[in-house]
């Protein structure tokens, strides 16, 4: 049976090669918004599978579903990879065909892991290849991937490219080391993560791909570095409030209802409001600290024609954030009571628009895979301790929405580096993730000593 320091030596030998895949997928421009490039990121990845053994599918979303979401992006065609090698899951549903999960917000009950008369555990390792857009004050070409003082720089490199590179490097590793695949392996890249998921992971998991049916365990590889896993992430609500009053000069505003002032009076409810949610906090391990609590915040305003005229509209913009035992619903609901003592005190009529959503997610420090990971993180680090992340990410379709409560965050990425200019990924943190992945596993599996 293989030994875990021949995986770790597999993983090592393949340092060199790792840096240049990842250096030539970040070099796409798989910026989000708006959706870019994203068939050309899908076809790196299935030509970078295929050669691995994979069976893989590409995986478009029609159109119709696309404009669902993103009604204004359906000139970009959204485009996920999905591959699988080892044992299809026998009576397990193909791609593409499910039950209905219902999307009710809570793991369903399903088989144990390895339980039926498939031969192993079924892995899934998934990430999005969308990245958010570079933007300016660079101090190097965001897509001209360079190597400097042990780190990687470009957009995507911590979010999160490195972290399907980890995962597809692990499964090499494996095979080199002389493991046997029992049970089944999965790879699925997907888009639109950056903008809510709804159309990538989001799709795979109501299409079938991400079932209790074809998944046992399932490690979602976003950016939380090497040492630590994360346990799940807080929740979001995005949406717009306006308030319509009535146009009217300037000189005469008397003849008008200012839609600004009625907008203020909101706000300044909002600004209660967000005090009161500072008192409900979590004892879940959101890192850092001070995220441990709920929270709101108007992210943007809009309103006015001109300087003499009073404003017949004002749209505010808010992120609205949850903690573990909150619900979309009662924030919803909380919401709209604050709109409507504003309709009452104004005399304005106060309408709200939704943007996204995404409810809380945490699975149990204790369950098969975060102990799992836990273990082999230890091998690298003389402690660690779990997470949960202070924004939402698309791990909750798999455990909110497929039901699969056997499923983690881990990936090399750095969160302090998402999003922000310059980005990078430490390559030592990219080896010791894939390491991490690799044995784990095999551990999973049970085929290693």
């Amino acid at each position: 049976m293989p030994t875990t320091d021949a995986i770790y030596a597999a993983v090592e030998a393949r340092e060199e090669e790792m840096g240049a895949f990842l250096r030539e997928f970040l070099a796409i421009e798989t910026e989000n918004p708006p959706g870019r490039n994203y068939r050309e990121g899908a076809t790196f990845l299935a030509e970078a599978m295929r050669p691995r053994g994979y069976d893989v599918e590409i995986v478009e979303v029609p159109t119709d579903r696309v404009a669902e979401h993103y009604p204004e992006r359906t000139d970009h065609e959204r485009v996920n990879v999905l591959g699988r090698k080892g044992d299809n899951p026998s009576g397990r549903d193909e791609p593409g065909e499910r039950d209905d999960l219902g999307g009710g917000g809570e793991p369903r009950e399903s088989d144990e892991p390895g339980e039926g008369d498939d031969s192993g555990p079924h892995v899934h390792f998934t990430g999005h290849f969308d990245v958010v857009p570079a933007g300016e004050d660079w101090t190097r070409d965001p897509y001209t991937p360079t190597v400097e003082e042990g780190r990687v720089y470009g957009r995507g490199s911590s979010d999160m490219k490195s972290g399907i590179t980890a995962s597809l490097f692990a499964v090499d590793a494996l095979e080199a080391a002389g493991v046997d695949i029992e049970g089944s392996i999965t790879q699925s890249t997907t888009v639109d993560e950056e903008t809510g998921g709804f159309t990538g992971l989001g799709y795979l998991v109501e299409e079938g791909y991400v079932s209790p049916d074809n998944t046992d365990y399932c490690v979602y590889t976003e950016c939380f570095d090497a040492s630590r896993i994360c346990l799940g992430h807080r929740g979001v609500l995005k949406f717009h409030v306006s308030t319509h009053g009535e146009k009217a000069h300037g000189c005469m505003a008397h003849d008008g209802a200012n839609a600004v002032a009625a907008m203020t009076d909101f706000l300044t409810r909002i600004e209660t409001y967000e005090a009161d949610l500072h008192e409900r906090t979590t004892e879940q391990p959101v890192t850092p600290d001070a995220s441990r609590r709920a929270d709101i915040s108007p992210t943007m305003v809009d309103a006015g024609y001109s300087e003499n005229v009073v404003p017949d509209r004002c749209r505010a913009t808010f992120y609205r954030v949850l903690v573990p035992g909150e619900t979309v619903a009662s924030a919803r609901r909380e919401i709209r009571e604050l709109m409507a003592d504003t309709e009452q005190a104004t005399g304005q009529t106060v309408e709200y628009e939704e943007i996204m959503f995404a409810e809380p997610t945490t699975v149990p420090a204790d369950c098969t895979i975060a102990e799992t990971y836990t273990d082999r993180i230890l091998d690298f680090y003389d402690e660690t301790e779990p997470v949960v992340s202070p924004g939402s990410d698309d791990q909750r379709f798999v455990v909110n929405d497929a039901g699969i409560e056997e499923c983690i965050v881990y990936g090399p990425g750095l969160l302090q580096q998402a999003h922000v200019v310059d980005e990078y990924v430490p390559i030592d943190q990219l080896v010791t993730a894939t390491k991490v992945m690799a044995a784990s596993t095999a551990d999973l599996m049970g085929v290693v000593e």
